[in-house]
C-alpha cells in the first residue's frame, strides 16, 4: 500500500497539497514536544515547516536549538522562527556540539507527554503525529512508535523495515529517526550520546531494546527522509574509517546483550473484550478550528480496494471535494488497500484502523474524530461494525447527521448483508440511500419510507470515451488481431461474480467460433480454481488473466473490448456496466438486482440468472453469438447504450443528489428528538459485533489455509500421478527390452565375458 505510484509523485503531493489545519488555541501544556536541532538548516526548512505546522494533531510545541549556525541566511531564518508560529520555541548553543547534543538541549526544555524527533529537511504525512499519539495512548506497554519510511531526492526508495524484530537491531539501524517516544520512558534512560556524530538515534533505540522498551511500526508510508549528497549520513559514509569506528563503538557497547533468543519479536497481544474499554475516551483532545464553512464528512468504508462500491466512493469524494467538502476516511478491515493512493489524492485524512488501533478503541477513536474534526455527516458504506457504533454515538452527537449507502443484497452473508443491517439500525440513521429502485422495494417493507432515497452510482461520460489508439496499443500488447472479438470480464474473482461459470461460457463459445478472446481483470479467492479450470478445458488461447487495474488504466481495456460480459449471481447495479455503456460496449449481464433499471431494451442484454447449467449457457449463447457475428449490431447497441448514460446517468447528477441528501440530513438532525438508549445493551451489541468480526477473520484465515492445503494436495496428487505414469512407462519399456531378442543376446554375451574372466561387473 503506497500513497502514490512513485516516490517522486508522493513527495510532490506532500509539497504541493493545499492542506491547512489550525487549533482553537495554544495548549498550556502540550501533549507532544517536537524536537529539532538547527544547523544551517535554511535550504529546505520551509517544506519541513509546512509539513509539521499543518499536522492534523495540533496539540504540540516545537523546540528548535540552533547549534551555532554559520550561514547568514540560516541565522536570519532562525531569528524569525518565533514569528512564524507561536508553537515554536528557540534555544541556542554558543558552540557547535552536534545533532545529538542539540536534541538533548531541546529535550531538557520540553513539556510534552511525548517527544517527536524530526530533522529540518525532512517531510511527514499530515496524519503522522496523530496516528503515533493515538497508538501510544491506547498501547501503554509500548514506548516508541514510527511508520514505514520513504527515501527521496538523491536516492528514492520505499523502506518498510519495522521495530518488530528487535534482535536484528544490532546489525544496523532498521528505522529512521522521525518517531514518537513516550517521555517518561525516554527519561528513564537518559538522552542521546553526544559523542556520536550520526548514529546517535541507532544507539538510543538499542538502549531502549536492552532495557525492555518496545517499539511498533505503523505499516504506512508517513515519514519521508531526504537523502542528500552533503548530509551528515552521506558525509560519514564518504569516510569509511570514521563510519566503521562509530559503528564499532555502538556494536561493542551492546553486542553482549544480543545473545541468541534473548529478544523476541514485538507483538500486540489482544486484550479481553469489556464494555469499560469500549466506552473509554481517548484522553488527548484538541478540536481543530473551522477555517471555512465547508461541510466535514467522516466516511466509514471496509477498505480501499478495487470494486464498484469503492469506485462510487472515490467518485463521490472527488466531486464533493471539488465543491468544498472535507473528508476523513476510516477503514475497518485488514487489506492491501490497493486504491489507497487514489483516495489519498482526495484527502490525506485516512485512518486504516487495524494498522494502529485495537478494535476495542475504534468507538473511542470515532468520538475523538467527531470532536476534533467537528464532523457534520457520518457516511457508512458497506462497513459492518460502524452500524453498531450508532446507538452509542447518536445520543452523544445529536447535531451530527448519520447516513448510510448500500449497493446490493448479499444472500449468502448474514441474511442479505448490509441492507439487513441498515434496516435493523434505521432508527439511528437520518437517511438511508440505495443504488436502485429494486433495492428500495426491499427497504420499504422494513423502514420509514421518508428516510429512503435512491441514488444511482452513475458515471462521468466525458471521461469514459473510447480511444482508438489505446485499443490498438493494448491489442498489440496482448497479441489480439483486429478481427478478434474481445469480451471483457472486469470483476473480483469471487462467487458473486461467477468466474467459473464464465469459463463454461467461453468453452461453449469456442465451439461456435475461434475468433474470440476474453480478458479477465481481477483477483480473488477463486483465482487458483479459475486458472485450473481454464487449463483443464484447454482454454488458454482464449483467456487472458490480468491483475486488477487502476481506474485510469481501465479506459484502455474498455477501448480494446467489444462486449462486456458479466454473469453475476447478484448485484445492485454493477458500476462496470455504467462504464461499459459509456464506452459504447454492448452489455451482456445477469438480470439481477436493479440492472434492468440501467440496461433497457436496445442498450444491452440481460439474461435471467439460472443454475449455471447447460440451459443457462444456451441462453447466453443466444445473445452473444449474434453480437460476435455482427459488428453493426454491436455498434448500434453500443451507441444507444452511451446515449442512455449521457442523458440519464451523469456523475454530476449523482453528486447533486448526494449533496442534497447531506444538506437535508444535517437540517433534519437539528430538529430530531433524542432517542432513548440502553447503554448496557448497546455496548453488549458492539462487543458481540467485534467478536463476530474476530471469528469471521479467523474462519476466513482458516478457509484460506484450507484452500491452500487443498491446492497443495491436488498438486501433489498430480505429481504422484505423473510419477506413477512415468514409472509404468519405464516398467513397460523395461519388460519390452528384457523380452527382446537383442536383450537375450546381450545376457548371453555378458555370461560369456564373465566365464572368460573378461569382466567382473554384475549384470544389470
Amino acid at each position: 500500500m503506497t500513497p502514490a505510484d512513485s516516490v517522486s509523485a508522493f513527495i510532490h503531493l506532500l509539497q504541493t497539497r493545499k492542506w491547512a489545519v489550525y487549533s482553537t488555541d495554544e495548549p498550556s501544556v502540550p501533549v507532544v514536544s517536537i524536537i529539532s536541532s538547527f544547523f544551517n538548516a535554511h535550504q529546505y526548512f520551509e517544506e519541513t515547516f509546512q509539513s509539521v505546522i499543518n499536522q492534523t494533531f495540533q496539540n504540540f510545541e516545537w523546540i528548535m536549538v540552533d547549534d551555532c549556525s554559520s550561514d547568514p541566511a540560516a541565522i536570519a531564518l532562525f531569528q524569525r522562527l518565533p514569528t512564524k508560529s507561536s508553537k515554536i520555541k528557540t534555544l541556542q548553543h554558543d558552540v557547535n556540539q552536534g545533532l545529538s547534543a542539540g536534541r538533548n538541549t531541546a529535550i531538557a526544555h520540553a513539556q510534552g507527554k511525548y517527544f517527536f524527533f524530526i530533522d529540518l529537511d525532512d517531510l511527514i504525512d499530515p496524519t503522522y503525529i496523530e496516528k503515533c499519539v493515538l497508538f501510544l495512548e491506547t498501547h501503554p506497554d509500548f514506548s516508541i512508535v514510527n511508520s514505514y519510511s520513504v527515501g527521496f531526492q538523491a536516492q528514492e526508495y520505499w523502506w518498510h523495515h519495522e521495530f518488530d524484530q528487535p534482535a536484528r537491531f544490532i546489525e544496523q539501524n532498521w528505522v529512521t529517526g522521525r518517531l514518537l517516544y513516550r517521555k517518561s520512558d525516554f527519561d528513564r534512560l537518559g538522552g542521546f550520546d553526544a559523542d556520536l556524530k550520526v548514529y546517535g538515534d541507532w544507539e538510543r533505540w538499542l538502549k531502549a531494546i536492552v532495557n525492555g522498551q518496545k517499539g511498533w511500526t505503523i505499516p504506512e508510508y508517513l515519514d519521508c527522509y531526504r537523502r542528500t549528497d552533503s548530509g551528515l549520513l552521506a558525509t560519514l559514509l564518504n569516510d569509511p574509517i570514521e563510519n566503521k569506528r562509530e559503528i564499532d563503538v555502538i556494536q561493542d557497547r551492546y553486542r553482549t546483550f544480543f545473545v541468541r533468543d534473548r529478544f523476541h519479536p514485538f507483538a500486540i497481544h489482544s486484550r479481553r473484550f469489556d464494555s469499560q474499554t469500549i466506552q473509554s475516551a481517548i484522553a488527548v483532545k484538541k478540536p481543530l478550528k473551522r477555517y471555512s464553512t465547508h461541510k466535514r464528512v467522516l466516511c466509514f468504508f471496509p477498505f480501499l480496494e478495487v470494486g464498484g462500491a469503492d469506485r462510487f466512493n472515490l467518485d463521490l469524494l472527488t466531486l464533493l471535494a471539488e465543491r468544498g467538502y472535507e473528508f476523513t476516511i476510516a477503514t475497518t478491515l485488514k487489506s492491501n488497500h490497493r486504491w489507497h493512493q487514489h483516495f489519498y489524492a482526495v484527502t490525506p485524512d485516512i485512518f486504516h484502523l487495524p494498522n494502529f488501533l485495537d478494535d476495542q478503541h475504534w468507538l473511542s477513536f470515532t468520538r475523538y474524530i467527531l470532536e476534533s474534526r467537528q464532523i457534520d455527516v457520518v457516511l457508512i458504506s458497506n462497513c459492518y461494525v460502524a452500524y453498531y457504533f450508532l446507538p452509542l454515538l447518536r445520543p452523544a452527537f445529536p447535531n451530527v447527521a448519520f447516513v448510510d449507502f448500500t449497493h446490493t443484497i448479499d444472500p449468502g452473508w448474514r441474511g442479505n448483508g448490509y441492507p439487513r443491517l441498515s434496516c435493523q439500525f434505521s432508527q439511528w440513521l437520518d437517511y438511508q440511500v440505495v443504488t436502485s429502485k429494486f433495492l428500495a422495494t426491499v427497504y420499504q417493507r422494513a423502514i420509514d419510507p421518508e428516510k429512503l432515497r435512491v441514488c444511482y452510482t452513475n458515471i462521468d461520460a466525458e471521461r469514459w470515451v473510447r480511444d482508438r489508439q489505446k485499443r490498438q496499443q493494448l491489442r498489440s500488447t496482448l497479441n489480439l488481431a483486429d478481427e478478434t472479438v474481445v469480451l471483457l470480464f472486469p470483476a473480483r474473482l469471487v462467487e458473486q461474480k461467477r468466474p467459473l461459470f464464465l469459463v463454461d461460457l467461453v468453452k461453449a463459445l469456442s465451439v461456435h467460433t475461434a475468433s474470440i478472446a476474453v480478458i479477465v481483470i481481477g483477483d480473488g479467492e477463486l483465482l487458483p480454481d479459475l486458472t485450473a479450470k481454464i487449463s483443464h478445458l484447454k482454454l488458454e488461447p482464449y483467456v487472458h488473466l490480468l491483475p486488477p487495474a487502476a481506474p485510469a488504466e481501465m479506459l484502455a481495456f474498455y477501448s480494446a473490448a467489444d462486449i462486456l460480459l458479466l454473469p453475476s449471481a447478484y448485484e445492485g447495479v454493477s458500476l462496470s456496466i455504467y462504464e461499459a455503456m459509456a464506452m459504447q460496449l454492448p452489455v451482456v449481464a445477469s438480470e439481477v438486482g436493479g440492472q434492468a433499471e440501467l440496461v433497457t431494451p436496445g442498450t444491452g442484454f440481460l439474461v435471467a440468472k439460472g443454475k449455471g447449467d447447460e440451459q443457462e449457457v444456451q441462453a447466453y449463447l443466444q445473445v452473444l453469438l449474434p453480437l460476435i457475428q455482427s459488428q453493426s449490431l454491436r455498434q448500434q447497441v453500443g451507441d444507444h447504450a452511451r446515449q442512455r448514460i449521457v442523458e440519464s446517468f451523469s456523475l454530476a447528477r449523482m453528486a447533486d443528489q448526494m449533496e442534497a441528501i447531506f444538506e437535508e440530513a444535517i437540517a433534519l438532525c437539528q430538529t430530531k428528538p433524542n432517542v432513548e438508549v440502553e447503554w448496557a445493551i448497546a455496548a453488549e451489541m458492539l462487543l458481540m459485533a467485534l467478536e463476530y468480526l474476530h471469528q469471521e477473520q479467523s474462519f476466513g484465515n482458516l478457509w484460506q489455509e484450507k484452500r491452500w492445503l487443498e491446492r497443495e494436495r491436488d498438486q501433489l496428487r498430480q505429481e504422484k500421478q505423473r510419477l506413477e505414469a512415468e514409472r509404468h512407462e519405464l516398467a513397460w519399456k523395461k519388460r519390452a527390452m528384457e523380452t527382446s531378442k537383442f536383450w537375450q543376446l546381450r545376457k548371453r554375451w555378458f555370461k560369456l565375458k564373465r566365464w572368460l574372466r573378461f569382466t567382473q561387473e554384475e549384470e544389470i
